[in-house]
């Protein structure tokens, strides 16, 4: 028995079991800029543009799916963007039938910004989760990207998001009446930020 004892203590002593240290995953070196919502002003782009620390080769991939009008979304923040910084903005409307498109998720991958406008965040994830878009969008994060959202982009980040739903009013309002965990319906967000 004292030489099974002896074993484990050489053992643990020279490192014998390396198989965890190549297996921990590396923390994300990417940032979050998460906006409540409402109006971006100039010093708030400002902000997020500073935080992205672009390069001139680098760009921006805005991700409008939660808006009920896409091609709007982009539109409104390309204005914002376009007056604060000059890199490249491009618009990925993912659909269920694009999530796959190769070009499309390796130029998300590599993108330093990417920004998820306002609408619905259950339209947004009911697109995305478990697809490689969201696995893309991780990636990127993970190699230093920042990812950010405002509204429904906000919502997103969450590991546990709120849906907008409440379960004692059922009709919809802007607004919750109350907002406490026995009435907020929740549902599986991108997981940036956890509820602990």
């Amino acid at each position: 028995m004292k030489y099974i004892f002896l074993f484990l203590l050489i053992c643990l002593g020279q490192n014998c079991f390396p198989v965890y240290a190549q297996t921990k995953k590396a923390a994300p070196i990417g940032k979050l800029f998460i906006i409540g919502g409402g109006n971006r002003s100039p010093e708030l782009m400002q902000k997020l543009v500073a935080s992205a620390a672009f390069t001139p080769k680098d760009y921006v991939v805005v991700l409008p799916m939660s808006g009920s009008e896409p091609d709007t979304s982009f539109f409104y923040f390309k204005e914002d963007f376009k007056n604060i910084c000059s890199n490249t903005i491009v618009n990925f409307t993912f659909t269920k039938q694009k999530v796959s498109d190769k070009n499309w998720l390796d130029s998300l991958k590599n993108a330093r910004l990417i920004f998820i406008t306002g609408g619905n965040q259950q339209r947004f994830m009911s697109i995305v989760l478990h697809t490689p878009v969201y696995d893309a969008i991780h990636a990127a994060y993970t190699n230093g990207s920042t990812i950010a959202g405002t509204s429904a982009g906000a919502a997103v980040m969450c590991e546990q998001m709120i849906t907008g739903k409440e379960l004692t009013n059922t009709a919809y309002n802007l607004m919750f009446k109350k907002a406490h965990k026995k009435i907020l319906i929740l549902s599986s967000g991108w997981g940036y930020l956890t509820m602990r």
